[in-house]
């Protein structure tokens, strides 16, 4: 069991979700593949159209269309093009944790330079080296972890897709600890720091947030 109190099973299925993350920040095409894909399963599974969300939409649009002034920009402030898109890819997926209220692309860029800048401050402050990621080694990897959780999935297009709809599911408070704690490697503590909340409150967002996404891939396993 870690420091954290988690056990070694536990801990598979956050590097399952870590390393999924990590795909995702690469390509974000593939968080709104996922959430598609989800809310067909939604729409089949209740007989009815389910509500359009724009969000995913909006945000990657707003990415794509910052994301090479923001790593360049970031790679002037931090000195290193790899150390650039790890925060710009951090960036991210903390708007994609958070799901801001934000209607207009021009706003979500706005809000993505904002994350970005408070992140090289924080970069600043602390080296790189200082946190260890999980490096996700492809499908192979993913598959592994899968199975150490428990959840031997065969087909890792699926397992992502249910995975990032089930995220998309969570409550916002839920999302954002969850994504905090398992992308970025925060312990609650640090995560509790970040989100201006009780180390209790946070693992208590966490350990409810594993559940439902854990109880989402079951029901497809």
């Amino acid at each position: 069991m870690s420091a954290d109190g988690v056990t070694p099973h536990e801990a598979a299925f956050e590097a399952l979700l870590g390393a999924i993350l990590h795909e995702c920040a690469r390509d974000p095409l593939l968080l709104l593949e996922a959430v598609e894909s989800g809310a067909a399963l939604i729409r089949i599974a209740r007989d009815r159209a389910a509500p359009p969300d724009p969000f995913d939409e909006i945000l990657l649009e707003a990415f794509e269309s910052a994301r090479e002034l923001l790593l360049g920009w970031t790679g002037k402030q931090v000195g290193d093009r790899a150390d650039a898109e790890d925060i710009v890819q951090t960036a991210l997926m903390r708007i994609y944790a958070r799901h801001p209220d934000l209607a207009t692309a021009e706003e979500m860029r706005a809000y993505l330079w904002t994350v970005t800048k408070n992140l090289v401050r924080d970069a600043w402050r602390r080296a790189a080296t200082d946190r260890t990621h999980l490096t996700p080694d492809g499908d192979d990897r993913i598959a592994l972890l899968a199975d150490q959780a428990g959840l031997p999935f065969d087909d890792v297009i699926t397992l992502r897709h249910t995975l990032i709809a089930a995220l998309d599911q969570l409550p916002h408070r839920e999302r954002e600890a969850i994504v905090l704690r398992t992308y970025e490697g925060n312990t609650y503590a640090e995560t509790a720091e970040i989100m201006g909340l009780a180390s209790g409150t946070v693992k208590a967002y966490v350990h409810s947030a594993l559940a439902k996404v854990r109880g989402a891939l079951d029901d497809v396993a």
